[in-house]
């Protein structure tokens, strides 16, 4: 996963200091790729422990390691970068910028995809008796969406936001079903249990988080992080589905494909 969407992913839950840090490298990568500790310290006012931390935090061995990974990292789009959207921005620049925050979310999505099991979770649907998409808030509207793709190619899919439901289906999931679960900050309580009831009953598992360190990713057979849009968060407080849209389509792309040969 590149290094910048490790640290876009674990930002909200970053501590003061490290999240200093984070800011200075995601405002400079180029130039954060190139320094050495002691001189990202000093640029993000902060300690040379704090660095440290956050590296090791975002699963790297150390500093070095980390910084090799934030210059290997870097995106196809940088030569198309754009600054975060400002209040004295014109409305055509403010497009660009969304249309390019979007290219670049979906570009790190892709990179941090883990492509075969994205074909395992495809191969697991089109052989499932049922499948069950479970979303909460505005993720059930995604939930909701994948689901109506899946019963128009003759699945037997149901999509669930329900907490009585979820508490109700966590007894009746089995061995022949796929559990799907879809969740943006991906520590719902309610989503987490219904998974882990789904695992413990033989379900085939899989989760879509926006969070990285989700508990989600210890647990299900198969776990995908997507980017999100830091500049749509900031301004509507909620973040973009953009790139859940396009690993959920690309899933029911490889589905479609496999049903028909299957036949």
């Amino acid at each position: 996963m590149p290094a910048k969407m490790k640290i876009r992913s674990a930002y909200s839950n970053l501590p003061t200091a490290e999240r200093k840090v984070a800011d200075f490298i995601l405002e400079n990568p180029s130039r954060a790729s190139l320094m050495v500790i002691n001189e990202i310290a000093d640029a993000a006012g902060v300690s040379v422990p704090s660095v440290t931390r956050l590296a090791k935090k975002l699963g790297y061995n150390g500093f070095l390691d980390f910084r090799v990974a934030l210059a290997s990292g870097s995106s196809s789009l940088e030569s198309l970068k754009s600054e975060p959207i400002r209040v004295d921005d014109t409305d055509e620049a403010t497009i660009e910028k969304v249309f390019l925050s979007s290219m670049r979310a979906l570009e790190d999505t892709l990179k941090a995809m883990n492509r075969q099991k994205l074909a395992e979770v495809a191969d697991k649907c089109v052989a499932a008796n049922r499948i069950f998409v479970l979303g909460t808030a505005s993720s059930a509207i995604l939930a909701e969406d994948l689901v109506m793709q899946l019963v128009s190619m003759g699945c037997d899919a149901t999509a669930v936001s329900d907490p009585q439901v979820m508490e109700v289906l966590s007894s009746r999931f089995s061995d022949k079903d796929v559990f799907i679960g879809i969740s943006r900050s991906g520590r719902t309580k309610l989503l987490l249990d219904a998974l882990k009831a789904a695992k413990a009953r033989g379900c085939y598992t899989a989760f879509i988080s926006n969070y990285i360190n989700s508990p989600a990713s210890a647990i299900s057979d198969a776990f995908f992080c997507t980017s999100c849009v830091d500049d749509m968060k900031n301004i509507t407080g909620r973040e973009s589905n953009i790139t859940m849209h396009g690993l959920t389509g690309a899933l029911v792309l490889l589905m479609a494909r496999k049903g028909v040969e299957a036949r």
